[in-house]
């Protein structure tokens, strides 16, 4: 997901648009999961060394990146349903815009 968010020059500017916000969310998601990861094998080695506080201090920064992860996903999910909606207004404005002339053109037609 990294390459991708870079190669399409979202990083510059993460928000222009629904696709680049989601390119956004998906590296961040990727980043939490890998830190949690990290966390995790710093937790066991904080528990094996009897550092009790560290451990803590471990156990709390997950607590806290999983409630991120939550919101990462809610967010994500919230953006598609966006993208969704963008494409049937589009779509329905299209097919508007279609029948528009041609309706336009049949009364012009029958008028004269």
């Amino acid at each position: 997901m990294h390459g991708k968010a870079t190669e399409a020059g979202d990083m510059d500017h993460p928000f222009n648009s629904i696709e680049s916000a989601q390119a956004f969310m998906d590296l961040l998601a990727e980043t939490i999961v890998d830190t949690m990861k990290d966390l995790n094998g710093h937790h066991q080695e904080a528990l094996r060394e009897n550092e009790e506080r560290r451990a803590q201090a471990v156990e709390l920064a997950l607590f806290k990146l999983k409630t991120m992860n939550c919101y990462v996903h809610k967010t994500r999910r919230a953006l598609n349903d966006l993208r969704l909606l963008r494409r049937l207004i589009l779509n329905e404005r299209a097919r508007v815009e279609a029948v528009e002339p041609t309706a336009r053109g049949h009364i012009l037609t029958s008028n004269s």
